[in-house]
């Protein structure tokens, strides 16, 4: 039986090492993402500041480019996930992160402080009407770009998944 989910937990590894096992591990799973194009995956990259940051160097950051650009073809889908949307652009004027947002189909944006607005607008279409919502969304509210589409949207768990929480 194959593992449906893998996971690597390498918090404890210190700060020091923590990029280059994020590192080693991601491309284990990208080895695991292209070994059948007919089965669908996904690979979620949480604090992918630590990739494609200013910490981080154009080596770990265009293989995370690299990634964004063909998952698509080993019928796999990625997901970048960071607290502070600046981070995506700190490193070599912002081309990992543009990258990822361009080769995102679906983009998911969470409360953020007006910095981080400001960063976003640079990089996409947000109205002013959308500047000031996505300043004052509650938890669980999020604004979506879908293609074109910008869908304000709430995320609620139904009992099941409350009980799977807890």
């Amino acid at each position: 039986m194959c593992n449906k989910l893998i996971v690597a937990d390498i918090y404890e590894l210190g700060e020091e090492n923590i990029k280059y096992a994020m590192f080693v591990f991601i491309e284990c799973f990208w080895n695991k993402v292209k070994e059948n194009r007919k089965v669908k995956k996904a690979i979620y990259l949480d604090e992918i500041w630590r990739l494609i940051g200013v910490t981080s160097n154009r080596y770990v950051a265009g293989f995370i480019y690299k990634i964004f650009k063909t998952i698509r073809k080993y019928s796999g889908s990625a997901v970048a996930i960071t607290q502070d949307v600046s981070d995506l652009f700190s490193l070599e004027n912002g081309t990992y992160g543009k990258s990822i947002l361009n080769n995102s189909s679906i983009k998911t944006f969470f409360s953020l402080e007006e910095e981080n607005i400001k960063i976003l607008c640079e990089y996409s279409n947000l109205s002013e009407k959308e500047k000031i919502e996505i300043k004052t969304l509650k938890r669980g509210e999020c604004l979506m770009f879908v293609g074109d589409d910008h869908i304000l949207t709430k995320i609620e768990a139904d009992d099941f998944e409350k009980g799977m929480i807890v």
